[in-house]
């Protein structure tokens, strides 16, 4: 008997890019779930449109939320997925493949490929990023507030999972001061006093880690730019947390 998929994805506000990525997934989906937390724009609707079981929820946790969403999935494997990640040809291949077979393991990883500025990053520390997304029902993520993972040894699929994280210089730097605020509360026990080691130091080393020991001068100017980018979110991640502390 094949093995039966769910696919859930967190959203808020993916008008642009919801429908390619469910368009990738939805001959693969038993049943796709979304919860969303408090879209405004046409995310519901497209959702739909896609016969998607929807729940609205508040998000607070990103680790937490995901947890959630797997206790809804009917299905034992579920398909974890970004509102802005879409399947290659080969990587929707390869989970048919899966999904007519017996599971081999717990875990299975893609590699992601980043389109940053509409351009396919090859270094500046994304050229092997192999991330958990197919996974039992039973997995649970860290509860962190960003940048939440599912830890184990996993297997790989082959195929890449695109993920158009940019869409505008406002939408990406709104993005970074959104990562940085929630990253703030995950950083609060484990920093202590804040000092230019935080702010100056640190920064700088994410900038030349990026561009030079991960090569993203090989990218050229967009590797340049997502260096400068890590520069600041850095930082940025520092005066959140002043800010939080001070309040």
């Amino acid at each position: 008997m094949p093995t039966q998929l769910s696919v859930i994805y967190l959203s808020y506000n993916e008008e642009d890019i919801l429908a390619k990525s469910i368009s990738s997934v939805v001959d693969l989906a038993d049943e796709l779930i979304v919860v969303d937390s408090g879209s405004a724009d046409g995310t519901l609707d497209i959702a739909r449109a896609f016969d998607a079981k929807i729940f609205s929820r508040p998000l607070d946790n990103w680790g937490e939320q995901r947890n959630w969403a797997l206790d809804q999935c009917q299905y034992p494997w579920v398909l974890v997925l970004d509102c802005d990640e879409v399947l290659s040809q080969e990587l929707i291949q390869e989970l048919f493949h899966f999904k007519k077979g017996t599971p081999k393991g717990g875990l299975y990883s893609f590699k992601r490929t980043h389109i940053f500025m509409n351009k396919p990053m090859k270094f500046s520390g994304l050229q092997n990023d192999w991330i958990i997304r197919l996974m039992p029902k039973n997995t649970r993520f860290e509860t962190l507030f960003v940048h939440e993972k599912v830890k184990g040894s996993s297997l790989r699929l082959s195929g890449a999972l695109m993920h158009h994280t940019y869409k505008s210089e406002e939408h990406w730097s709104k993005k970074m001061r959104h990562y940085a605020q929630r990253q703030a509360k995950d950083y609060q026990q484990r920093t202590g006093v804040i000092t230019p080691w935080h702010k100056i130091v640190k920064p700088s080393f994410r900038f030349f880690k990026h561009f030079v020991v991960k090569g993203g001068i090989f990218d050229g100017y967009n590797g340049l730019m997502y260096s400068l980018w890590m520069y600041r979110s850095v930082k940025w991640r520092y005066d959140e947390l002043e800010k939080l502390r001070n309040r």
